[in-house]
């Protein structure tokens, strides 16, 4: 097909709103047709010039269709990044096939996501035989078997509970460390190879961020694959990209890391079963390793680890779980000499304290990360993300993203925020418990309450508890997040107290969700150490660490709290921002600037009559 046919026939697919209709909820949309044409020539560009296309698509403006239409209608191979897995489910489940459908296409689908998300049956079974498991481990693993005769493809979210909850995830998955590949005698019914080996056959394949960069690093090394090539990389959710390559491309050293490893090398022991000196041996070594964490220096304890990968290296011939322990403690060794003197470009620190103290070194220019590493593919890239600008300018994520030479265009919102919304802005607020309660009381609940630290969800979301009529939901106690949205979507008047992980990845539409109120602006802590890196570099380049890096970091967070609030045409809302600094600080007006154009008010009557 002809680029001119291609693009011609997603125009008509647009056009056919009774065709689509018949199948999923559609009206036509000019900025959603736009969008799509866009993609769709980044898509069908030539293939001797990278396409590179930055897309911000405002909440409402359907880009999910605009992006799934051209890629259907191309010919090319392609990969649907995501960052959450809820979304890659409705990509696979429901978006896709639907589709397919309604416009007559056929093109072979697969979903892969992370290892730890697929039963490992060797791990299984193998625990299932343990002595050493309690009644409720048993009873549950017991429950994945019977479920795994049945399943299709092996993956565990599909079961009625949830494996991480239950303690039982390190039970039924192996990490690359435990996993024997083509060697274990369970190969041929491992869920995680036969998800590879259809992606590897699929037109489309869904994955994720992580996957993505894990499979682009390892091309870029020489070091094999996870995923086949693509001609096309759609990056839905791309605002993430930035932190993720900070985290990726970044080193860190843990307690649990280490714990993780000891645990697979006293299984490799235990397979071999004649190795009691040395297994004594080595669990006396890492007794007094974990004794002394967080009381010597990483120095010192690199140190010490060194003893590890030499205790191992006579008997790594001996069996493949022993020789991936051997390579892990290589691995682990190399992680804490970069840590200890990071190449340029690095920054390192440590934090937490006890069994949470972290040792971490981060690339300080993410930009440059993914240049090096992922955009330099031979491929075409399009990133979508409802915020993506900063002030209407796309400037901040090109460079944190490393695509200043990237193709740009925004779409703005259809929803009419002057009739369905209401922002407050307080100009003072002489206690913030108080304010929450004065406009909890106003809305009769139907809110989300989102905090800044978990230090003020602790200190505040208890008082709201005890002092309103209507359900308050509180972040952690044992529930999962979904659990948690689950329960607030059931009761019309609750209120949901949480925070960073509740900012985004939330479609809660109707009048359930009536309030969102920020406690303050999100901004970073000023002695973050990959912040401050980030502000002396940016400053040495002659920027200003504030307005070039924290304000427009915090803005982006802002931007996606406050968008959970209106998600659909027949919503109605308030956003409250209870922090006064808005109206008295220099950069007021451009916070304000970047908040849905909705009436700005600091009265708290405003807000009570928006409910009447």
């Amino acid at each position: 097909m002809t680029q001119k046919k291609y693009l011609k026939k997603i125009q008509k697919d647009f056009s056919n709103t009774e065709k689509l209709s018949k199948v999923i909820p559609y009206a036509y949309r000019q900025q959603q047709v736009d969008l799509a044409m866009n993609i769709a020539t980044c898509i069908v560009g030539s293939d001797d010039e990278q396409g590179l296309l930055i897309a911000e698509s405002e909440t409402g403006t359907g880009k999910t269709l605009a992006y799934l239409i051209p890629v259907l209608r191309t010919k090319k191979r392609v990969l649907i990044s995501t960052y959450t897995r809820t979304l890659q489910d409705q990509l696979m489940f429901r978006d896709l096939p639907l589709l397919q459908k309604a416009l007559g296409v056929s093109r072979s689908v697969a979903l892969l996501k992370g290892r730890l998300n697929y039963l490992c049956p060797k791990r299984m079974e193998e625990k299932l035989q343990s002595h050493r498991l309690s009644a409720k481990q048993k009873m549950y693993l017991l429950r994945v078997r019977e479920w795994a005769e049945e399943s299709a493809d092996g993956d565990l979210n599909a079961l009625p509970f949830d494996v991480g909850q239950k303690g039982i995830r390190p039970l039924v998955t192996a990490n690359a460390e435990q996993c024997l590949g083509s060697q274990c005698a369970l190969w041929s019914r491992c869920p995680l190879m036969q998800a590879r080996e259809k992606a590897h056959k699929a037109d489309v394949v869904i994955s994720n961020h992580s996957l993505m960069l894990t499979d682009l690093a390892l091309k870029a090394s020489n070091h094999g694959e996870l995923l086949p090539d693509f001609d096309v990389y759609i990056l839905d959710e791309a605002h993430h990209m930035p932190k993720l390559a900070s985290q990726f491309f970044g080193f860190q050293i843990t307690y649990f890391r280490l714990l993780q490893w000891h645990q697979q090398l006293q299984e490799s022991l235990n397979e071999l079963a004649d190795e009691l000196v040395f297994k004594n041996e080595a669990e006396d070594l890492f007794d007094q390793l974990l004794a002394d964490w967080g009381l010597i220096s990483l120095v010192d304890l690199h140190q010490r680890w060194l003893e590890f990968p030499a205790l191992i290296e006579s008997r790594k011939k001996r069996s493949e779980m022993m020789r991936k322990c051997h390579d892990q403690a290589l691995s682990i060794q190399d992680d804490m000499q970069f840590i200890i003197k990071p190449d340029d470009g690095y920054v390192a620190w440590y934090e937490g304290q006890g069994e949470h103290l972290r040792f971490l070194a981060a690339p300080i220019d993410s930009g440059e990360t993914l240049k090096k590493h992922v955009w330099s593919q031979e491929s075409h890239f399009v990133l979508l993300s409802a915020t993506l600008r900063i002030s209407e300018r796309f400037d901040y994520m090109q460079k944190n993203l490393g695509m200043p030479d990237a193709t740009t265009c925004h779409y703005p919102s259809p929803f009419n925020y002057e009739q369905q919304a209401l922002i407050y802005i307080p100009t003072e607020v002489a206690d913030l418990t108080s304010e929450m309660l004065r406009l909890l009381h106003a809305s009769e609940g139907r809110a989300f309450v989102l905090f800044t630290s978990y230090s003020a969800l602790q200190r505040i979301a208890p008082v709201l508890k005890s002092s309103l009529p209507w359900p308050v939901l509180i972040q952690g106690g044992g529930k999962s997040k979904w659990d948690i949205l689950e329960e607030f979507q059931v009761s019309r008047e609750s209120i949901l107290c949480g925070t960073r992980g509740f900012w985004e990845g939330v479609d809660m539409p109707g009048e359930t969700l009536s309030m969102v109120i920020v406690d303050k602006l999100p901004f970073s802590p000023p002695d973050d150490p990959l912040l401050k890196a980030r502000v002396i570099a940016c400053e040495n380049q002659g920027g200003n660490g504030f307005k070039d890096i924290q304000l427009p970091e915090s803005i982006a967070v802002l931007k996606q709290g406050v968008g959970r609030l209106i998600r659909s045409m027949d919503d109605r809302g308030v956003i409250a921002l209870l922090d006064s600094r808005i109206h008295h600080r220099f950069y007021g007006a451009e916070i304000i600037a970047n908040l849905p154009p909705a009436k700005v008010t600091s009265h708290i009557d405003d807000v009570r009559n928006f409910f009447l």
